[in-house]
């Protein structure tokens, strides 16, 4: 987004929800996509309130090595009240919004059937509107059982995670692209990933005492859901090679000099991150140069109808 607002002089950083009509996701990728496209927060703003999560509640481990929930959703209905309206914030809008956005979810009944579900921002043409708020649904998608206690209905229902095959929602998105735009071409598709197994790396020393530390329990389960994550990817790229110079796939790949994951700090980050999207610039040159030629096509096509 940098280079955009760079290459088309804009005055401020423009938000990811002016240059997609479709931002969906699974766990915290659906915390992130509720933020950029339901709340349609600027980067900025997103990574703050990313970070706030980060540092409020994966510090709160209880004694079977999950976290809390209650810091979760003081946090998350902060945030509501703060961008959204109010507490209750609805994921759901009445009036249709330029980018739409889902996260991905189980649904268990409590007779032992458990299906995958979608919240979602807009009206499908063929599947009733789910009412989650906002709180709900981060709520939901985060429910991993080994991360957080998943969120139930009073209704008997009890809704977990997104589940292996929708961890990274890639072929959920196209699915939803061929229900609500049936008639449009693809411009471009990228889809962001959290790193790899090797990225995510071990806890510091316990000599380190201000450092905190994940139970190798949680460390376990990122791990696991980095390895579905990139192997929807390799599949959903083997299926659709017809996409090839619209599908761009980037998740960092590089593994701390340490090999100690220090995913409190930002800066530690940043320096994890900075070195992969310079191996990568090539295709961060063309997705760029697809979406400004998009949105100038879209602004010409609104000057003269």
């Amino acid at each position: 987004m940098h280079r955009i607002q760079f290459a088309s002089c804009l005055s401020a950083l423009p938000p990811p929800c002016e240059y997609f009509d479709i931002i969906a996701g699974s766990g915290t990728g659906g915390l992130i996509a509720l933020l950029l496209g339901r709340l349609r927060l600027s980067i900025e703003h997103a990574i703050e309130c990313y970070t706030r999560v980060v540092s409020h509640v994966f510090t709160q481990i209880k004694t079977d090595g999950s976290l809390r929930t209650t810091p979760l959703e003081k946090v998350l209905k902060e945030i509501s009240r703060r961008f959204g309206n109010g507490e209750n914030t609805p994921v759901f809008e009445t009036l249709p919004a330029q980018c739409k956005t889902f996260v991905c979810i189980r649904e268990d009944n409590g007779s032992g059937n458990v299906v995958s579900r979608r919240i979602r921002s807009y009206a499908h043409p063929t599947e009733p509107a789910t009412q989650f708020t906002l709180v709900e649904a981060i709520r939901a998608t985060m429910g991993h059982p080994a991360l957080f206690k998943p969120l139930s209905s009073t209704k008997g229902r009890t809704f977990l995670d997104a589940g292996d095959d929708h961890y990274n929602p890639a072929f959920d998105i196209m699915q939803e692209l061929e229900a609500i735009y049936p008639t449009r071409h693809l411009a471009y598709y990228l889809s962001i990933g959290a790193g790899t197994t090797q990225t995510v790396g071990e806890n510091p020393q316990r000599r380190f005492v201000n450092q905190p530390r994940l139970p190798s329990s949680i460390l376990r389960t990122i791990r696991t859901l980095a390895e579905r994550c990139d192997a929807i990817a390799s599949a959903f790229q083997r299926e659709h090679r017809d996409l090839e110079g619209k599908y761009f796939r980037m998740t960092p790949s590089h593994v701390p000099s340490d090999g100690k994951i220090r995913w409190e700090e930002a800066e530690a980050l940043e320096e994890l991150v900075g070195p992969y999207f310079v191996d990568v610039q090539d295709q961060v040159r063309l997705l760029v140069v697809a979406m400004m030629h998009q949105t100038d096509m879209i602004k010409s096509r609104g000057l003269t109808s």
